[in-house]
């Protein structure tokens, strides 16, 4: 049974967006402030663009076919059949000739997808899949099978594409046949497009183009950028991470991210909140590895040159049978960014690198995605 699917409705995707700023972020996009690098190691940072399969889960619904994909139908249909001129058009095309099972069969098994979930709610990405061909009945020579793939994320629909195959005259075997083509077909889009990649997500939701527009030092304080990617989530942003050529363990993370709030808001408001939720998780960790967390720097303004404003938070984790170990959080405001530069080593040594680092740094400006949001947010205050 297809499941009806509603047109996008951004007031959700604004609760939507601003659970993934205080709840899913942190689990997401932790850089350097989460105090001992668990979730981003130099491996996992290579590892954050899309390889050869979807890592991401994606649920999978059957849905019913759009006008465009009916029209098709029903043309083709038309062309092959002799009728009655009273008869209905509608009634030479099938909604879900070939059954949904038999595409989440044929997904299942290509071997691209890590997390499929059929018919389960609760993943980013949705695939819905519609298919139609010729009725019941009638004439099933010369006729073709069609299908529709519509990509969404949260709600949104990032890309659709339809396809066509000759139908097949004979048993079940045949349908399978035919959504094993028709997957086939959509695949071989997926990877050509890269539909499943961050750089793809961004740019169908019209986020930021950090690509083109961030701009960050190659070199800084003896330490060499090793790459930016960008995160799965355009809310998270991207990061640049740099290290030490002499100091395996010496990082210094950049990640720049838009902030949620309007742009009228005052600094003061808006960065304090980025370093009192990097320590809320930076006392859960140190809590959980029984360690000892200590603020050397306790969260505070800090200006670079007397022209940069920012916050700054300083930590350092001990225990009786490890090393002491240090994470320093800076937090400033450009344009409609955060940037938040972390490190592993204390202030008195990581001052002077962001002072060279900050200055360096420029940021895209408010992209159209942010621009929508910020504008439901601001109505939804009203």
């Amino acid at each position: 049974m297809p499941v009806q699917v509603t047109s996008f409705c951004f007031s959700s995707f604004h609760q939507r967006a601003t659970a993934v700023f205080y709840n899913l972020f942190g689990e997401m996009a932790k850089p350097a402030f989460s105090l001992f690098f668990i979730c981003i190691s130099l491996g996992g940072f290579s590892n954050l663009a899309l390889g050869s399969t979807v890592n991401q889960g994606v649920s999978v619904f059957s849905t019913y076919p759009s006008d465009n994909l009916l029209r098709a139908c029903t043309a083709q249909q038309k062309s092959t059949e002799i009728m009655p001129a009273h008869e209905a058009l509608v009634d030479l095309c099938s909604e879900d000739a070939i059954s949904p099972d038999s595409f989440i069969k044929e997904l299942s098994e290509s071997g691209e997808f890590n997390n499929l979930l059929p018919y389960g709610e609760g993943n980013d990405y949705e695939l819905l899949i519609a298919n139609v061909g010729a009725a019941p009945g009638k004439r099933q020579h010369h006729t073709k099978q069609f299908a529709e793939f519509t990509l969404q994320w949260r709600g949104i629909e990032i890309d659709s594409s339809a396809y066509d195959v000759d139908a097949e005259i004979g048993d079940g075997s045949s349908k399978e046949n035919e959504a094993q083509l028709l997957v086939s077909r959509w695949l071989e889009h997926v990877r050509k497009a890269e539909i499943f990649t961050s750089q793809f997500l961004f740019d169908a939701l019209e986020a930021s183009n950090y690509d083109l527009a961030l701009q960050v030092p190659d070199t800084v304080g003896g330490f060499t950028k090793l790459d930016t990617q960008l995160f799965p989530d355009p809310f998270s942003g991207a990061i640049t991470r740099y290290t030490h050529p002499d100091f395996e363990d010496a990082l210094v993370d950049v990640v720049v991210y838009p902030f949620l709030a309007q742009l009228s808001s005052q600094e003061s408001e808006i960065l304090p909140m980025q370093l009192e939720t990097d320590l809320q998780k930076a006392s859960a960790t140190a809590e959980l590895q029984r360690l000892t967390l200590s603020q050397v720097s306790p969260t505070s303004p800090y200006t670079v040159n007397d022209k940069v404003s920012g916050w700054r938070l300083g930590l350092s984790a001990t225990s009786e049978t490890s090393p002491t170990i240090f994470a320093t959080t800076y937090v400033f405001r450009q344009q409609d960014k955060i940037v938040k530069v972390s490190t592993t080593f204390p202030p008195d040594f990581s001052d002077t690198i962001i002072n060279q680092l900050i200055v360096k740094i420029e940021v895209p400006q408010e992209s159209e995605l942010m621009k929508k949001v910020r504008a439901l947010l601001l109505e939804s205050q009203h």
